[in-house]
């Protein structure tokens, strides 16, 4: 699941009533993903990870593949570096610029 491109529910009353019930659908969900893991996808974060000797720093993203399994432990990417939720000592937003 892409929480940019959700599915569109043709079923709605009006012009607009639709894209707004998809938009709310859509964020719901990932409000629910990120409440779940303990993220902020989107956002810049700092990140301390398990046998890394300094944190990293950057905007978070997650890696989904085609068949994602809900279950399934998340991989997420800060900048260059790909790492899986276990790895995560500690995980705080970073607004600094």
């Amino acid at each position: 699941m892409n929480f940019d491109q959700g599915e569109f529910n043709f079923d709605a009353e009006g012009s607009e009533a639709g894209y707004r019930k998809w938009r709310q659908e859509l964020d719901a969900r990932k409000q629910e993903f990120e409440h779940r893991w303990g993220v902020v996808l989107g956002k810049r974060v700092k990140v301390w990870l398990k046998n890394h000797a300094k944190p990293v720093s950057g905007p978070l993203e997650w890696l989904t593949g085609k068949r994602y399994n809900p279950n399934d432990e998340p991989r997420f990417k800060v900048r260059t570096l790909e790492f899986v939720i276990s790895e995560v000592e500690s995980m705080v937003r970073d607004d600094e610029d």
